[in-house]
């Protein structure tokens, strides 16, 4: 066995060994597969035969389950609705080995996600039309259990995870407890979509080019501008990293002490799509910290991780297996770490 098998192996077992817990919005992602057939007479609009319905996790369950397709002992702390895309989301990530004792189930709206995937006959199905149902602000009362629940389990995890995606389980007293933990020196890695300038203290976030380019306050055309974001959010929010994802550009790692590192995508750069992406790097890079491999072999095995996940159509999660095989096609070579 290559010194470099040798070390991917060692970093995928010291992973397996990682407890996670993460918090964050649950979302049922939902795809409605069908033939178009003609233009309706009743509005200038396709209409699509019905042929399958197709459910997955999405947003912070997809997170999860990614983290324990890795082999982390992984919790996940969150909110369902008592319907039937609560009871989806919960089977799923029961299904997919995520400890679920922490969720909190509550008379509201489980975030759904429907999208309409169309195509002539013999074509690719394509995305037409996308429908929402989205949650109304979480309860008081739920807030205050999800803290309660937020506390207990973080007192044993090696990394909390927040993925943030808007849909209120991340309220400001969330936040303010996450920060807390930080400060008392748990490991957090942080991805929010839309709040991310209010996560001072903690580890490392990691946002995509528009998010970075939001809470940095200009755009970023080109890598020194991704880098010169990097850098004023890392400092900004006190942060130990910004690891800032680029699709198809691969992702740039930032520390307030040291130059930017960047790193090409590994596989092909034909993207067939980013959704869930996201949830993919932050879980890898997320473990990879967790298992004591440090910053620049998180991040070549979240790019790694990333390379595999875009060539997918939707969430998807990525084994072990297909990181190891990232690695060596991408003859990625890991930094030496303390073992």
């Amino acid at each position: 066995m290559s010194t470099a098998s040798a070390k991917i192996d060692r970093a995928l077992a010291a992973i397996r060994s990682c407890r996670a817990v993460l918090v964050g919005d649950l979302v049922l992602d939902t795809y409605i597969y069908g033939e178009t057939i003609r233009v309706s007479r009743e509005a200038p609009v396709l209409v699509v035969k019905k042929e399958r319905i197709e459910h997955r996790l999405g947003g912070a369950a997809n997170a999860a389950a990614n983290l324990a397709e890795l082999g982390v002992n992984t919790r996940v702390i969150g909110v369902i609705g008592q319907d039937d895309a609560g009871r989806q989301v919960k089977a799923k990530l029961e299904a997919a080995h995520v400890d679920v004792s922490r969720l909190v189930s509550a008379q509201v709206t489980t975030p759904q996600k429907t999208r309409i995937m169309a195509g002539a006959f013999g074509t690719a199905r394509q995305q037409v039309l996308r429908l929402d149902d989205e949650p109304d602000t979480q309860p008081q009362s739920v807030i205050e259990r999800l803290l309660v629940e937020l506390d207990d389990a973080a007192a044993t995890a090696d990394v909390l995870v927040v993925s943030d995606y808007g849909e209120g389980t991340v309220a400001q007293p969330v936040v303010e407890a996450v920060k807390i933990l930080a400060a008392g020196g748990t490991l957090v890695c942080v991805d929010s979509r839309f709040r991310l300038g209010e996560f001072v203290g903690v580890t490392a976030v990691s946002p995509n080019l528009p998010e970075a380019a939001a809470a940095a306050g200009f755009p970023l055309p080109d890598q020194a501008s991704v880098e010169r974001a990097g850098l004023k959010i890392a400092k900004e929010l006190n942060l130990k990293a910004c690891l800032v994802t680029q699709g198809r550009g691969g992702m740039t790692l930032c520390r307030r002490d040291q130059p930017p590192m960047h790193v090409d995508i590994v596989g092909d750069d034909e993207v067939t799509d980013v959704t869930g992406a996201g949830d993919t790097v932050i879980a890898t890079f997320s473990a990879a910290l967790a298992a004591g491999l440090g910053m620049v072999n998180a991040m070549l095995l979240a790019n790694c991780a990333a390379g595999v996940s875009v060539m997918r159509a939707g969430a998807a999660t990525v084994t072990p297996d297909e990181v190891r095989a990232a690695v060596r096609g991408g003859q990625v070579e890991l930094e030496p770490w303390d073992e």
